[in-house]
């Protein structure tokens, strides 16, 4: 009698985890997207901060005083929103080319995520990549320029930075495959003290491009500011930044951000601790370690 049971508990196992499986199907997929058999899949992924996941569209950086110099930065972060773990590595690698010419290239070499069933659908995940957790992101690279102060009175930078279409896992929501560029236009200040007092302000462009047919490209106000401390030691930091974009679709992300920062470059080492909070069409909690290492004196 109790091996029948057993049988039968094997059995029913068996068919529920086969129906499981058969539900996240193509008619899953077909059902949940109301596909009309013809349009490619990724026309029906949401291409928007709040629609993917914490490294497809983030918020370009601040530009940072006391980054304008040449280093390597290894980190790891851990994002949460209701639904979905998110847990990536990042490198950043800075290169003071010239006293007035830096470059930048940043990327997310690892991702690791688990998203639950009802954010799967509500993202209308293929079905395909429904049960991937692994990704590669995107690669960025940034040239920053330094203007004259005969221009701008204060210490004030350019930037032009492009997104490329490097990431993967377009199916599951991770990156968007499409490439990206912005500018903008920083202008910081320091009050001399013990520890020094260091304002910046940011403003510039950002764009995507998208899968729609009536808008290929989403058009996007870029923005920041932040308020921070400064000593040979250690350095303290608050942010707010965003974009506003033109979709007017959980397109216009603001990030609050609190970075602390012990060690100097006269050590050749830096320990870099960072939180953020989504404000707005950013659902994520974020925190970040890192370690910074100077490459050149």
């Amino acid at each position: 009698m109790n091996r029948s049971h057993r049988r039968f508990g094997y059995l029913l196992a068996g068919c529920l985890f086969w129906q499981y499986g058969m539900a996240q199907g193509p008619q899953w997929w077909s059902d949940n997207v109301d596909w009309d058999g013809v349009t490619p899949f990724e026309h029906y992924l949401e291409l928007t901060p709040t629609g993917m996941g914490p490294n497809a569209l983030p918020v370009p950086d601040l530009h940072g005083q006391n980054d304008s110099t040449t280093s390597f930065t290894l980190s790891g972060a851990a994002s949460f929103r209701s639904g979905e773990t998110t847990l990536h590595s990042a490198m950043d690698l800075r290169w003071q080319a010239t006293p007035e010419i830096r470059l930048r290239v940043h990327l997310v070499p690892l991702e690791w995520y688990h998203t639950n069933h009802e954010l799967k659908t509500r993202r209308k995940i293929h079905f395909l990549s429904y049960d991937q957790q692994w990704a590669g992101g995107d690669i960025y690279v940034e040239t920053i320029i330094r203007i004259p102060k005969r221009w701008i009175p204060v210490y004030s930078e350019f930037r032009v930075g492009l997104k490329t279409a490097s990431g993967t896992n377009l199916g599951a929501a991770r990156y968007t495959d499409t490439p990206g560029y912005f500018f903008d236009l920083s202008s910081a200040g320091r009050i001399a003290g013990q520890p020094a007092l260091e304002w910046e302000l940011m403003a510039g462009f950002y764009a995507y491009q998208t899968y729609d047919n009536q808008h290929r490209q989403n058009d996007c106000i870029l923005y920041g500011a932040s308020l921070g401390w400064r000593s040979p030691k250690w350095s303290l930091r608050g942010e707010l930044r965003g974009y506003r974009g033109y979709f007017k679709l959980h397109d216009r992300p603001l990030v609050a951000a609190v970075e602390g920062r012990l060690g100097s470059f006269q050590d050749n080492w830096q320990l870099i601790l960072r939180g953020e909070q989504g404000l707005y069409d950013w659902p994520y909690s974020s925190i970040h370690l890192g370690v910074r290492r100077l490459l050149l004196p």
